[in-house]
Formats: C-alpha cells, structure tokens, sequence
C-alpha cells in the first residue's frame, strides 16, 4: 500500500472517484491526500489542502471531538458534528478509520448532511433548521446515500488493481458498520413504553450470561456472588437483558489479553435503597435492588468519565459508542438508575444498576 517513494499508500487514483470528501491523514496527522470533493467541499486546491493540520482543516464545533481527532488511536464515527470556516458552519457526518495494513494512516470520509448545504464556502442559511429526531435521520439522511457509497465502492472495486482492493473493501466494510450503528441508533431513539412486569434478576443474569458466552470463543472467570433472598423487581425483561449483555460484553472487551481477567457479577439488597425521581408520576421510587459488574481491566480514562453515558464516546478501537449510552436510556425507561465508579484500592471498575421491587399482589 505504500508508494515507489515510502511516503502515502499509492490510492489517489482510487480516492479521486469518489463523490464525496476524503481526506488520508498522515503519521504527523497532517493531511497527506485530499480528493477531487474535498477540494470543491473545502473551496481550496489540492496543494493548499495538502501539508496542513488535520486540525486546522476539520475544526468542530465540539471540542470534545475536535481533541479526539488529534488524540485518539480509536476509528472516529459521529454524526450532525458542525464543522466550522472561516464562512460559517456545515452539518457532517464523519467516519475516521486506520488504513488497512497501516499502523500511522488514517481516512477521513465526509458526508455533508443532505438538505442543507453541500460546500463549506456558502453562508448560512438565513432560516434556522432544526435538529431532527433520530428515526428521520436514520431513514432519510443517512441509510440512502449509504447504499449508493456502497455501491460506488463496489463499482470501483472491478477497476482497480489488487494493491489497492483493500482500500475499497475499507469503504464497503465501513458502509457495513455504519448501518449496524444506525440500528443501534434506532434502538437508542425509541420512546415506547418498556413493558414492566416481576422478574427474577437471577434468571436474567444467567440469560445474558448464555448469550456471552455464544458470542464469545473466549471468556473471562465469571466470579459470581447471588443473594437468593432478593424479591422480583419491577423491570422490562428483555430490556433489562440487553442492558446486562452490553455490561457484561464491555467487561469482557476490557479484559482481553489477560491471562488473569475476572468478571465480577453479584447482587443485594440494599437497605437504604437508592432513589430516582420517575418521570411521568413525579414520585421518589425506591431502588434498594442491585445488580453489580466489574472487572479488573484498565479501568475507564478520566477524561471521558463525566460523559461515559452519552453517545459516541468509547474507548474501544472498533468501538461505536452507543452501548452504555442504549444502557442508559433503558434504564431511564424502567425507572431504575445506574452508577459508574472506579474502585482505587481493588483496581476495579463497577457499574451498579439500582432497580425496584415489584408490588406484592394486591398492592397497587
């Protein structure tokens, strides 16, 4: 993948045929390459592209995002990021991902947002848009023009030669795991009603337990500790499902590689309770159930700590960043809480849910 001169992977050719902005980006995280788009999407020429700061071409309006781009290792996917110029701002979506078969190459792929502006050089629209809810997004915004990139790449993948296939299988792949995060994005945007019912925790552990386990050739020790007097809380089962296997499969994604990784899943019942204020019925729900996971990974970097939660925030390479913040929003939904804390002293990290006990029958 790597020139006659050992500079940048030799796919210009390839890059220059594709109708929306790419950028390669170098080592020294400067950009290497700028397509045939990026220089109508930008306003500027190739050379002048060419050379600069990733960061002083891709300047957001998040700085949360824009210390990402210089800082992280991990693929990059957002969406509606406001990419700021010297004439205003545009609504992307973007996708940064290491070239295959590169350790220090990336490629930026920029998807101006469709019903507004296609080139950064335009003034603002007078009339202000407003943020649309996910579900439009997802069916009007995003998962059409997918299908043509995809099948743009595809279509290029016939005329190119074998070194440089793998770039198109690049685009393919990751127009295959932008859709995969489009359905977690529709799970996270669901607003109907969780159907709560009495359920035993232990029963639930030991479900999403199963289904670790098939999706996992490896498992860490599970060190398990049940209180079996612990009464049914009041939950969605199938929510609360998915909201253990998305705990559990990130414990299991921190502990690999180490010969000596333990998950720890225990329950209890707390006396004090914890308290959450429930959204509809403005009443204190006592919480005195809980459910804890830990493990003895890494732990959690502190500088995403305050955001854990919300979306696109992960500390996983391939990671999307919408696992605990579906978790999140579950909970919320069952009227329950959820806690993160680090334990110093026992070098571990815990997530505890909090949930309420079902209504003995009779009991309103």
């Amino acid at each position: 993948m790597v020139n006659s001169e050992g500079n940048r992977p030799d796919n210009g050719h390839v890059l220059a045929n594709i109708p929306i902005p790419v950028l390669l980006i170098g080592p020294d995280n400067s950009i290497a390459y700028a397509n045939d788009a990026s220089e109508a999407f930008f306003g500027r020429s190739r050379k002048r592209l060419e050379g600069q700061p990733t960061a002083a071409v891709l300047r957001f309006e998040s700085e949360r995002m824009n210390f990402a781009l210089i800082s992280s290792e991990n693929d990059i996917s957002a969406q509606d990021m406001e990419l700021k110029s010297a004439h205003g701002s545009i609504t992307v979506d973007i996708n940064i991902s290491l070239l295959p078969g590169e350790t220090d190459w990336r490629i930026a792929i920029i998807s101006p947002r469709h019903g507004g502006r296609e080139h950064i050089g335009e003034q603002k629209d007078s009339g202000q848009q407003q943020a649309m809810g996910a579900p439009a997004i997802l069916g009007h915004e995003i998962k059409n023009p997918l299908a043509g990139i995809k099948g743009a790449a595809q279509l290029l993948a016939r005329h190119v030669d074998e070194k440089n296939q793998p770039l198109t299988e690049l685009i393919v792949n990751e127009v295959d795991r932008i859709a995969r995060l489009l359905d977690q994005m529709q799970k996270l945007s669901r607003s109907e009603e969780p159907e709560l019912a009495p359920a035993n925790v232990h029963l639930l552990i030991e479900r999403a337990i199963r289904s670790l386990r098939a999706a996992n050739r490896a498992m860490p020790e599970l060190s398990i500790n049940y209180d079996p007097s612990l009464p049914e809380v009041l939950i969605d089962a199938d929510g609360m499902v998915q909201i253990l296997i998305n705990l559990l499969q990130n414990a299991v994604d921190a502990l690999k590689g180490r010969l000596d990784g333990v998950i720890g899943i225990s329950t209890r019942f707390v006396m004090s309770g914890a308290l959450r204020e429930a959204d509809m019925e403005r009443r204190t729900v006592k919480l005195p159930v809980e459910i804890a996971i830990s493990d003895n990974g890494p732990g959690v970097p502190q500088h995403i700590e305050d955001e854990l939660f919300s979306p696109f925030v992960t500390t996983k390479r391939d990671g999307q960043g919408l696992g605990l913040a579906i978790v999140r929003n579950l909970v919320q939904q069952m009227n329950s809480r959820i806690v993160f804390e680090r334990d110093v002293q026992k070098q571990r990290t815990v997530f505890r849910l909090f949930l309420p006990v079902a209504p003995k029958k009779g009991e309103s």
